[in-house]
């Protein structure tokens, strides 16, 4: 997933697992979270919450691209796995703006030239 955050601003983000048959997973210890680049995004998990699944993505000024890596060994029912999960933000200046591209009908033949 891709989000714009301002420049200045934190949201706060979650991690949830689920196996093969979209069961809620179990957790074995605390998730690891970390930052591509903490000139432009930091993270932070949110003290309290459950084994770390919440996290704080802050902006702290600097504009570009990073992903935040959300690591942590979850039972998917076949065993444990290491399972690395990413979140992309691009840190905008001022306020988001949000553009969404989508598709205007069916697929059509290009006509020939």
């Amino acid at each position: 997933m891709a989000y714009n955050l301002p420049d200045g601003m934190q949201i706060e983000v979650q991690i949830a697992y689920v196996d093969a048959g979209g069961n809620p997973a179990t957790v074995d210890g605390n998730v690891a979270w970390s930052s591509s680049d903490a000139a432009i995004a930091t993270v932070m998990a949110v003290a309290g919450s459950t084994q770390q699944m919440q996290a704080t993505v802050a902006a702290p000024g600097a504009l570009g691209q990073a992903q935040i890596t959300a690591t942590a060994d979850a039972d998917l029912g076949s065993g444990v796995q290491n399972i690395m999960t990413t979140f992309d933000v691009t840190v905008v200046a001022g306020q988001a703006v949000a553009g969404t591209i989508t598709p205007v009908g069916s697929p059509v033949p290009i006509p020939p030239a």
